[in-house]
């Protein structure tokens, strides 16, 4: 009996050992699973994370690389705008430099201007050819589209050489040239005057002839009226007046053109009392 209960024991502490042994050795089974599927786990994981990154990095060198050649296209078109506005402001200002040359020749060679319009004529054109000289030198130094814009504007809107000065050298010039013609018609219907006094005094009809004078004499001075009004309405007009009114010299030349008439009326009337008193 006691043989069996020691066989007994031994079977009972062997089954003991086992479960034991297997316990034991379930933690580290498990450990070791449990960090198999961690690190089975975790590398997808790094690659995807890594593969986003270089896919986020390559995006965002892309959208430099862009942002670059959009600055470096806008850049080149901002710097074409420039040399297009500069030749052409160039342009612009040497054709008004060449026309107040001109302008200035015909100042100076006039004879009928009197002297104070032929300065002030000249002062204008004068100033207006160093400005603009100047203008140039600036506006070839230009480096930017805003400032080179504002200059090119100014060419026109600053000088107004044809809208304005042109237009009242010519108008000035030819109110001058009556002027000269009035003053030799009042000489001449004074001299007409006595000679007609003096057929009178003869026993001669003048009244035709008076009447002729009358004409000569009344044609002269709506002449003088014309020629005297623009002259000085003219002659000290800047490019502000015209900015600012456009219709500023409006009407001038067709009043010129009447006052013409009124002076070919005199001058007729004039030979009719010369041929009258023969």
């Amino acid at each position: 009996m006691k043989s069996m209960n020691y066989i007994k024991k031994i079977g009972y502490f062997s089954a003991v050992g086992f479960s034991l042994l297997s316990l034991a050795a379930l933690p580290v089974s498990a450990e070791t699973t449990t960090t198999a599927a961690s690190s089975g786990s975790d590398t997808p994981t790094n690659a995807s994370a890594a593969s986003k990154s270089a896919a986020e990095a390559n995006q965002a060198a892309q959208k430099q690389a862009q942002a670059t050649a959009k600055a470096s296209a806008e850049a080149a078109a901002n710097q074409a705008r420039l040399a297009r506005i500069i030749s052409r402001g160039n342009t612009e200002i040497n054709r008004r430099l060449a026309t107040l040359k001109t302008l200035n020749a015909k100042i100076t060679s006039a004879t009928k201007l009197s002297p104070a319009d032929a300065a002030s004529l000249s002062n204008t054109v004068n100033s207006d050819i160093s400005q603009l000289t100047t203008l140039q030198a600036k506006l070839d130094a230009d480096t930017t589209v805003a400032t080179a814009t504002i200059d090119a504007q100014s060419i026109i809107n600053g000088y107004r050489v044809y809208a304005l000065v042109v237009p009242q050298v010519y108008l000035i010039k030819t109110a001058d040239d009556q002027q000269v013609a009035e003053g030799k018609l009042t000489s001449l219907s004074g001299k007409l005057s006595s000679r007609i006094t003096a057929a009178q005094q003869k026993g001669t009809n003048v009244t035709a002839l008076l009447a002729s004078l009358d004409d000569l004499n009344s044609k002269t001075a709506d002449d003088q009226s014309i020629s005297s009004s623009i002259e000085s309405g003219v002659i000290g007009l800047v490019p502000s007046d015209y900015n600012s009114n456009h219709s500023v010299l409006s009407g001038d030349g067709t009043q010129l053109k009447t006052a013409q008439g009124y002076i070919k009326t005199a001058l007729a009337d004039a030979k009719s009392i010369i041929s009258q008193l023969k």
